[in-house]
């Protein structure tokens, strides 16, 4: 056991010990943190997220709402795809960090499909992890310091699968990306849909959902999609296997339902599946987007996205009338701090962005993000301000009242946490957070997305630069977000004294990162030698 672990032990002993009164329960928001899978920048049709470049195609009317009600932030950063982002995100940590390691969903030496394999490539990977730490301080241990129940209902990608150990999670419902079960005398898998199994009847392969997998009924369909009617047909969902989309919802709003008005706050994190191919929608969206001259293929992406809508809005009505009875007077939204967010970019469309999940571009790391938080989050606000997953651990921190300096100083070890707290934000008490950098580190290949690369990304006045590194050919790329949101003008190709004083002094900052990390590189096949950083005047090579 780490000394980081040994300490949140000891601190959540001491608060067991004095008592948990409601009046401190007052004082320690609620807390909901919903993450898509693969939604895009541009897939919500609310401008607040993307500068007005809401989808005119995808309908979210929940989540517009959401950001009506709350502030949006326009530079909302991940890693490239969804593990390193989980990974990060619950640890705090780059994957860099001690308790995290994690850099890429599977492997860093993931085949390129365009050549079948790695006939040329020069550099073995670096081996990551593929889970964080057990023993490592994370975000949910971080909030049982303040007596938070804690609950994960999802998919816990970059930790293990099923959630084993000790995590600080206390309802660990963990499902797996495809569903299995045997039909007919046959292994069967479907990746939303649940299905009847021949020992155990309808199930989604899970224990925790399958108590959600009956198909729809007209009850049902009264009870939980009826504030939704006016969007589609939904009788024709009658006998239809049961969404995961909608099991996870249901399964939010019944933990919601237990843990509202307890003497302990509560920390639900709701990692959807959703929108993450192979793309299955609910029949009744997926008719509605048809019969709107969309393909099948845009139909039931579409169908996929407003399904996640309408459980962020379930989700949400769950707050505000706990026990479904009609009667608010239960309301605890008041006292709960909501977030949406993704965990990568897009995987189709994201222009005006370059890219797509699995690369470094703008359109495989920039994603929506939303917080409200009443009367505390100013309503329809917006942020420019560059948050990045690892963020999040001090920033609710903040809001619960943990001072995290003290954990880290105590801890003594390298870092509990790599990120800032935007919490002052949030609280309309900064417009900007004093970190200027935020790096990505990828020591490896994933087919055709990404080779071994660093990136920085420097705030310098109101603009957002970034500075590529590529290992294999040891080349730069600079870009100015502000000018170039599509990263089509490489800065160095004709560089000016100004933005080559720019690259110099990110090159530099890009430096003493790797160094003060001991950021892997991985080694050159031809000689087995360790790959190094790039040099400190390496950017000067290119001409003014």
């Amino acid at each position: 056991m780490t000394k980081a672990k040994y300490l949140v032990l000891i601190l959540i002993s001491i608060f067991s010990f004095s008592g948990y009164s409601q009046s401190q329960h007052a004082s320690k928001p609620n807390i909901v943190f919903i993450l898509a899978d693969d939604l895009g920048w541009t897939d919500v049709s609310t401008g607040n997220t993307n500068f007005n470049n809401g989808s005119k195609i995808f309908q979210t009317p929940e989540i517009d709402k959401l950001a009506s009600q709350g502030m949006s932030f326009t530079n909302a950063y991940t890693n490239q795809n969804c593990a390193p982002t989980r990974a990060a995100l619950i640890s705090g940590q780059y994957a860099t960090g001690s308790d995290n390691g994690v850099y890429n969903v599977g492997s860093l030496k993931r085949q390129d499909k365009r050549t079948k394999g790695f006939p040329n490539v020069l550099i073995e990977p670096h081996e990551q992890q593929k889970v964080i730490s057990e023993d490592g301080f994370n975000i949910f241990d971080m909030l049982k310091t303040q007596g938070y129940q804690t609950a994960l209902i999802g998919k816990s990608h970059g930790t293990p699968h099923p959630l084993r150990g000790d995590y600080g999670i206390d309802l660990p419902a963990d499902i797996h990306n495809e569903i299995a079960a045997t039909v007919n005398g046959e292994k069967t898998k479907s990746y939303y849909l649940a299905l009847h199994s021949d020992g155990n009847g309808w199930t989604f392969g899970s224990d925790y959902f399958d108590k959600y997998a009956h198909p729809y009924n007209q009850k049902y369909i009264d009870e939980n999609l009826s504030p939704y009617k006016k969007n589609s047909n939904q009788s024709v969902l009658v006998g239809t296997p049961k969404h995961l989309t909608d099991a996870i919802g249901d399964f939010s709003v019944d933990y919601i339902k237990e843990k509202a008005n307890t003497e302990k706050p509560f920390f639900l994190y709701v990692p959807f599946h959703a929108v993450h191919s192979d793309v299955v929608g609910r029949k009744d969206l997926t008719e509605k987007y048809l019969k709107r001259g969309l393909s099948e293929k845009q139909a039931e992406y579409a169908s996929l996205i407003e399904l996640l809508d309408q459980n962020v809005g379930k989700i949400s009505n769950a707050l505000k009338d706990p026990n479904g009875d009609g009667d608010f007077s239960d309301d605890i939204t008041n006292n709960t701090l909501f977030i949406f967010y993704s965990d990568n970019g897009g995987l189709v469309d994201n222009v005006p962005l370059k890219g797509k999940k699995g690369s470094l571009d703008e359109g495989g790391i920039r994603v929506p993000l939303i917080f409200r938080f009443p009367n505390v989050i100013k309503k329809n606000s917006v942020s420019n301000q560059a948050v990045h997953c690892i963020d999040f651990l001090p920033t609710l921190a903040d809001f619960a009242g943990v001072d995290i300096a003290s954990l880290q100083k105590a801890n003594g070890e390298k870092g509990i946490y790599d990120g800032a707290s935007f919490a002052h934000i949030l609280k309309g008490k900064q417009k900007r957070i004093e970190r200027d950098n935020l790096f990505w580190h990828l020591p490896g290949y994933m087919d055709e997305r990404f080779s071994p690369t660093t990136l920085i990304q420097k705030r310098i006045g109101n603009a957002y630069y970034k500075l590529f590194y590529f290992y294999e050919t040891e080349e730069f790329a600079l870009y100015n977000l502000k000018k170039d949101l599509g990263e089509k003008d490489n800065l160095l190709e004709k560089p000016t004294s100004k933005n080559m004083k720019v690259a110099l002094k990110m090159n530099a900052d890009m430096l003493a990162w790797l160094k003060a990390n001991m950021a892997p590189t991985g080694t050159f096949i031809k000689n087995g030698n360790t790959v190094p950083y790039p040099k400190a005047d390496a950017v000067s090579k290119y001409k003014q």
